[in-house]
């Protein structure tokens, strides 16, 4: 049997993380960089999972279908596509809300062999809040309850306040991660 050649390994890919309260701006943030930066980032958020028309459907307070038991399964398997996508050589621009100390631990025990850039993605209180209820898709107080835990486990590589124009903030993330150290906060920790 004749050999096959091997393609040739593919590098990992990149992953630049924003990490904020509910209705910060984190997603707008992703689309303005993926749209400036100068190489193909893919937007991968958990809410493409959690919100919309082909979710799974949370029927019943208790039960398969209930929140508490989906929840944890759906977290994990969005953690672990993330090493996936990246493994496969994807550049990702991510979005997450950062909740616990555990997510936080698993995050990093699943992306410490990679390239992540952590951006700290700040916004005062009465502007989230403003910002929950011009939407109107989240529950109202989900910004609070974030804002009180989700800057509380880790430093950043960089950080902005999401008060300043998106194109504003994109522009000065990609500066920021064109010249960052690696490894970044995440991966040195150990």
């Amino acid at each position: 049997m004749e050999d096959v050649p091997s393609s040739p390994p593919v590098p990992p890919g990149r992953l630049i993380l924003l990490n904020g309260a509910s209705s910060a701006g984190k997603s707008t943030l992703c689309h303005a960089i993926q749209t400036r930066i100068d190489e193909p980032f893919l937007q991968f958020s958990l809410d493409f999972l959690m919100f919309g028309a082909r979710v799974l459907p949370r029927r019943d307070p208790e039960g398969p279908f209930s929140w508490a038991e989906m929840r944890p399964r759906l977290f994990e398997g969005y953690y672990r596509c993330l090493p996936a996508f990246l493994g496969a050589g994807n550049n990702l621009v991510v979005d997450y809300i950062i909740e616990t100390p555990e997510q936080w631990r698993r995050l990093v025990e699943l992306l410490r062999p990679f390239d992540v850039f952590l951006v700290g993605v700040h916004c005062p209180l009465d502007e989230l809040e403003r910002r929950e209820r011009a939407r109107g898709d989240r529950h109202l107080g989900d910004a609070r309850r974030d804002l009180l835990t989700v800057h509380t486990f880790t430093r950043y590589d960089f950080e902005v306040d999401s008060r300043r124009p998106p194109e504003e903030n994109s522009e000065r993330i990609i500066a920021a991660w064109h010249l960052r150290r690696w490894p970044g906060v995440l991966g040195r920790l150990s």
